[in-house]
C-alpha cells in the first residue's frame, strides 16, 4: 500500500473534512487545510443540524469559534479593500491551537516546562494577491527545540517575493515590542525515492541582532514505514557560534499532517496518527556535541478528529549534568480548526 493509499484509507474511516491534493501527487501523503472560502464555511455552518449529545456539542462549538473567526477574517479583508473594484471570494484561514508538557527527572530534582502554541496567517486577496497577515507563538528560527518556558507571540504582514519565498515584517509582543524581518525559503523537492524538504532562513530581530538558519530534511517511504533525517544550523552574530542538531526518525505513520513550521519536521510532530523512534544529537557549537536524547512516541486522533494527543518516553544525556541518563516524558495536545466538524445537512 502506498501513502497516498494510506490516506485515502483513513480519511474515509475517519469521514475528515480536509482535502488532500492528488492522489498522484507524492504530496498527498499529507492532510492540508480545506479549500473552501470563509464565506462557505460560515454557511455550512449556520446549515449544521442541531447537536444531540455531547460529542456533537462538543464538535458544535469547535464550528462555531472557526465560522466566527471566519468572519473577522472576511470583515477585515472586505474593509481593507478597494470599493470600486469586484470583491474576491476570501480563503479561509487555518489556524492551530496546542499545549506541549516536557518533563525530565534529574538528581536532586525535576525539570517541567509548559509551552503553549499558536499559528494563523490570513490571506488577504482584495487587499493584495501575495500579502497574509500572521500571528504566531514560534521563534523566529524556527528551530526543532524543546518545549519553552513561556510562549511569545508575534504578528506582522508575510508578501511572498516568489514562488516558495516569503519576507516577514512584524513585532514580538513583549515589554517593549521588539520589531525584526526575516527572508525565508523552503520547498518540496521529489527525487524519486526520497522526498527533500529544504530551508533557509535570514532574520533580524532589535533584541537578538542577525542571524540566519539552514536546515535539510530527507524523507524515505515504504508502505506505511518513514525513515527521516533531519539537520539543522543556526548562527547569530551576537553569540558568533554555530548551534546545531541530527535528527533520526524511523516510524510507522498512519497519518499525516502539513506542518505549521519546520521544525515540526524533526520533533515528528507533522505525525498525526503513528508511532516510531526519535534519535537527537545536537551541540552549543559547531565542534562540539552537548546533548544526545533518544525517545519513543506516539500521537493519534481522538474520536472528534480535529483533536490529536500524543506521549513521548525519552531518555536524555547533557553535558551539563555530566552525561547522567536523566528520564523523562513529552505529552502534547493539538486542536485543529482546519473545516467544520460536522457537515451541513
Amino acid at each position: 500500500m502506498t501513502a497516498g493509499e494510506v490516506i485515502a484509507e483513513e480519511q474515509a474511516v475517519n469521514g475528515m473534512a480536509q482535502q488532500p491534493v492528488a492522489a498522484t501527487s507524492r504530496e498527498s501523503r499529507r492532510y492540508r487545510p480545506t479549500t473552501l472560502s470563509t464565506e462557505e464555511i460560515r454557511a455550512r455552518n449556520a446549515d449544521a443540524p442541531h447537536p444531540l449529545d455531547f460529542r456533537q456539542r462538543v464538535d458544535h462549538t469547535h464550528d462555531r469559534i472557526y465560522a466566527w473567526t471566519q468572519s473577522g477574517v472576511q470583515g477585515l479583508d472586505h474593509w481593507a479593500a478597494d470599493k470600486d473594484k469586484p470583491l474576491k471570494p476570501v480563503p479561509a484561514a487555518p489556524f492551530r491551537l496546542s499545549v506541549d508538557s516536557g518533563w525530565i527527572k534529574r538528581e536532586g530534582g525535576s525539570d517541567f516546562e509548559l509551552d503553549m502554541d499558536f499559528d494563523i496567517a490570513l490571506k488577504l486577496p482584495n487587499l493584495e494577491e501575495r500579502l497574509r497577515i500572521f500571528i504566531t507563538s514560534g521563534e523566529l528560527d524556527e528551530a526543532p527545540e524543546d518545549v519553552r518556558d513561556q510562549s511569545r507571540l508575534s504578528a506582522g504582514l508575510r508578501y511572498q517575493l516568489f514562488r516558495h519565498l516569503d519576507f516577514d515584517l512584524g513585532v514580538r509582543l513583549d515589554a517593549p515590542p521588539v520589531p525584526f524581518a526575516a527572508l525565508k525559503w523552503t520547498e518540496q523537492i521529489d527525487l524519486g525515492s526520497w522526498d527533500f524538504y529544504p530551508f533557509a532562513k535570514i532574520f533580524v530581530e532589535t533584541e537578538e541582532s542577525v542571524g540566519y538558519a539552514a536546515a535539510a530534511t530527507f524523507d524515505r517511504w515504504s508502505g506505511r514505514h518513514l525513515f527521516r533525517t533531519s539537520t539543522y544550523a543556526k548562527w547569530r552574530a551576537d553569540r558568533d557560534r554555530t548551534q546545531w542538531s541530527e535528527t533520526l526518525i524511523y516510524a510507522r505513520a498512519l497519518q499525516l499532517i502539513v506542518p505549521d513550521r519546520y521544525g515540526s519536521y524533526p520533533r515528528a510532530n507533522d505525525i498525526g496518527h503513528g508511532y516510531g523512534l526519535r534519535l537527537l544529537a545536537s551541540g552549543e557549537t559547531g565542534r562540539s556535541i552537548d546533548r544526545y536524547e533518544a525517545g519513543i512516541f506516539y500521537r493519534r486522533p481522538t474520536r472528534l478528529r480535529w483533536l490529536y494527543w500524543s506521549v513521548e518516553p525519552m531518555v536524555r544525556w547533557s553535558r551539563e549534568y555530566d552525561w547522567n541518563a536523566d528520564p523523562g516524558v513529552r505529552l502534547g495536545l493539538e486542536a485543529l480548526f482546519w473545516d467544520l466538524a460536522r457537515s451541513g445537512r
